[in-house]
């Protein structure tokens, strides 16, 4: 018998030897699978996290420019500062360990050159408590923060990384860091950011909008435009070592940051402010509760030169409540569980833009669109008349009109001239429902204009036809029952003078990358022709009627051609009463070839006056005269408006005499010298509007008195006799109120100066004359 093992014991030991390898093999095998491919993206994710370090580059987010190129938004760098305790405590430390080190070496020191210089660094060296409370109290006052506050951060160890204020200046930052460097310390530092800044502050801040902290769009155009303003982030990826210091630069790859666009608007600041500063006078001269709006734009192209609601904010701070009466209304609710609510309502109504998210009545603005229906579809003839006693019957309801007298018989011109109520339900109802509802539709108000702002908001009206009854068809007609926007109701009377084309208004003329090439443009849009060039020449001179027929409660402005016509409604569904008003006027000059067109729009007035044409009418007469010459629209005076017509007295002093009077001449003004100079040293008045063949005295001897007159009283004269009664004690007349240019109008009594005052010749007095009789709506 033989000791050596068998072939089978040989088979079976190789057998049990193999399968505890086999089982390590595929065992092996399978977790190079499980880490490779099932677990592989989130193995390498945890490597590259350990071995590459990825920093973000922020881009920069476009500006924003006016039609002329002013800069309305853009991006700046500031500076966190923030302090590194632990650095800060090491520096000081360090700053110690010098001081003996010093003292040490000045106890051993012979020569007296070395001697004099370690006495002297000795001598500068400071302590760190004096370093740190020298260092405390430069930061509280600098960054205007509570001293206790400082020292306790600053001596904060726990942490390596605590922020002191966001938001700083460069050169702010400087002067910190230069005080760090005259204390031979470190470890507090500023860290780049990027701020959005708004340098016109509030102007046209509900078309501009706001960023919030993650730098996306809130509002406005930063919100509509904000794929195209914010870019896209660059990113630098650097390996690192096993200490996490970046590994030289050939490990290191970058993705360039692509900053975001620039956008161009057909904004024009100039006309922007003069809107803005017309709309304030109405808000604080009517005190709405629902605030006032105004659009201006080409109702040839549809572009938007200026949009705004009053009261605004300003997007720097866009958290601060502007207005005085409602900051003090929510500060009366501090403290309570209200004021959160209150807060957020608050907000919400400062940051809405009106033109575009919010509904009103028309009122009777709404007649243009009626009216040019009604005339394209012959349903009528500029000859056709119409009778008003006052009131129209229709059905079972009683329509009044706005007056308390009667029109009578009257044609389309003339009952649009009177803002006729029973006249525009007679022509609603010979239009037909049907015909109506199409025009409605056809003139943009059962759709969005298109606008390039968010926010905005569909009309809400009845035009169903199995709706619109008699009464319903009689009430919209003149603009009572269907609710719009401001800019659905401008972009509908912009097509009813414009040749009958509905156009998209646009705020953005061009968006442009950061080397000027364009991106994006918005073409003139016409969306359709509702009406024919014929009817819409006729609505121009219809509107043209009803501004010179009425002047004082119209936007009439001496030398120009205008055309327009205000609008006062009811808030029936908020006040059944029906003592809740809106008031609006819309207005386009010049009336034969429109260049501009204007809608203000005001809000429940809680003054005595209410009427369109009361407290619309004259923010667009006001900013008119403005725009209109800006833009190089000039005036033409007839011979009858010379007679009443005011010119601005321009300054000549340092002209020649002879270069003064001439100039002076030629304006139409009279002018009277005082002295034997050669060069003018002053004059009587200056850079003030006074009337056509006014008075101007010119001083050219700094010994001639100043000759004084005494004022006369004015109260009750008509415009003519209290220019010819200044001219007799050579004063000059300022005529102001909307009935100035008004034949009949008589001088309220408020003269800017006293009957009896002794004022020097030449002297402008400021004259409101009212109307004599009632505005119209």
């Amino acid at each position: 018998m033989t000791d050596k093992p068998s072939l089978k014991m040989k088979t079976r030991l190789t057998i049990w030897l193999c399968l505890p390898v086999l089982a390590i093999l595929v065992y092996m095998i399978w977790g190079i699978w499980k880490v490779s491919i099932k677990e592989g993206e989130k193995w390498r994710e945890l490597a590259s996290s350990q071995q590459l370090k990825s920093t973000v580059v922020t881009a920069s987010r476009g500006n924003m420019y006016d039609a002329k190129g002013n800069v309305l938004a853009q991006s700046a760098t500031v500076y966190k500062i923030y302090v590194d305790p632990v650095m800060l405590e090491q520096q000081c430390k360090l700053r110690d360990k010098r001081i003996d080190d010093l003292k040490a070496a000045i106890a051993k020191e012979k020569d007296p050159d070395t001697l004099a210089k370690y006495q002297e660094e000795l001598l500068n060296a400071k302590t760190s408590t004096q370093t740190f409370d020298e260092l405390a109290d430069f930061i509280a006052q600098k960054l205007n923060m509570d001293i206790a506050d400082v020292r306790a951060k600053l001596g904060n160890t726990a942490s390596q990384y605590i922020v002191l204020q966001e938001e700083i200046e460069k050169t702010l930052r400087d002067e910190i860091e230069a005080k760090l460097t005259e204390l031979h310390v470190d470890g507090i530092r500023g860290e780049p950011q990027t701020k959005r800044v708004y340098p016109q502050e509030s102007l046209a801040a509900h078309i501009l909008g706001y960023i919030n902290a993650e730098n996306d769009g809130v509002y406005g155009l930063e919100a509509y435009y904000d794929d195209y303003l914010k870019g896209v982030d660059g990113r630098v990826i650097t390996a690192k070592d096993k200490d996490g210091k970046d590994i030289p630069y050939r490990y290191k790859q970058s993705y360039d940051v692509q900053n975001g666009n620039d956008l161009n608007l057909n904004i024009d600041i100039n006309i922007q402010y003069m809107l803005e500063k017309g709309l304030q006078e109405a808000y604080e001269k009517n005190l709405p509760t629902d605030r006032v709006c105004g659009i201006i734009m080409d109702p040839k192209t549809g572009r938007i030169y200026a949009e705004a609601t009053a009261y605004s904010y300003d997007p720097n701070d866009p958290s601060v409540i502007s207005d005085q009466q409602v900051a003090a209304d929510l500060a009366a609710l501090k403290n309570t569980d209200k004021y959160e609510t209150a807060r957020q309502d608050a907000w919400s109504v400062q940051w809405k833009d009106k033109c575009v998210s919010e509904l009103y009545f028309p009122g009777s603005v709404f007649k243009i669109i009626t009216g040019s229906a009604a005339l394209e579809e012959k349903a009528i003839t500029m000859e056709d008349t119409f009778t008003c006693n006052s009131h129209i019957t229709v059905e079972d309801r009683d329509i009044s009109c706005w007056t308390t007298g009667d029109h009578g018989s009257q044609n389309l011109a003339e009952a649009m001239a009177n803002s006729c109520n029973p006249a525009f339900v007679q022509i609603g109802l010979k239009l037909g429902a049907d015909k109506f509802v199409k025009y409605f539709d056809g003139f943009g108000y059962n759709e969005l204009t298109g606008i390039d702002l968010p926010g905005e908001v569909n009309s809400y009206n009845i035009h169903v036809l199995n709706w619109l009854g008699p009464v319903e068809l009689a009430t919209s007609a003149f603009g009572q029952t269907n609710k719009v926007t401001p800019i659905q109701m401008i972009t509908a009377v912009a097509a009813s003078i414009n040749g009958g084309y509905v156009l998209t208004p646009r705020v953005v003329d061009t968006v442009t990358d950061q080397n000027g090439n364009i991106v994006k443009k918005n073409e003139k849009e016409v969306k359709r022709q509702i009406i024919s060039e014929e009817t819409s020449a006729q609505m121009r001179e219809i509107l043209k009627g009803v501004v010179e027929t009425n002047k004082s409660s119209n936007c009439y402005i001496p030398g120009y051609s205008i055309g327009g016509k205000s609008g006062t409604s009811q808030k029936l569904d908020e006040n059944v009463k029906g003592d809740t008003y809106v008031g609006s006027y819309c207005a386009f000059a010049p009336a034969e070839d429109p260049q501009v067109i204007m809608l203000v729009m005001v809000d429940h007035p809680t003054g005595e006056e209410f009427y369109g044409s009361q407290v619309a009418a004259p923010i667009c007469q006001e900013v008119l005269a403005e725009v209109l010459p800006y833009m190089g629209l000039f005036p033409n005076y007839t011979e009858e408006e010379l007679q009443t017509v005011s010119i601005n007295v321009p300054n000549v002093q340092y002209y020649t005499v002879e270069e003064a009077q001439k100039t002076l001449e030629e304006l139409g003004f009279v002018v009277k010298i005082k002295g034997e100079g050669e060069t003018v040293l002053r004059q009587m008045p200056a850079a003030v509007k006074i009337e056509h063949g006014g008075s101007v005295v010119l001083y050219t001897d700094q010994r001639a008195e100043v000759e004084k007159v005494t004022v006369p009283s004015i109260q009750g004269l008509t415009r003519q006799q209290a220019k010819a009664t200044l001219d007799m004690y050579g004063l000059n007349l300022i005529a102001e109120g909307t009935a100035a240019s008004e034949e009949g109008s008589y001088a309220a009594g408020d003269q800017s100066y006293e009957a009896g005052t002794s004022v020097p010749l030449g002297t402008a007095v400021t004259v409101t004359f009212s109307p004599n009789g009632i505005a119209s709506q």
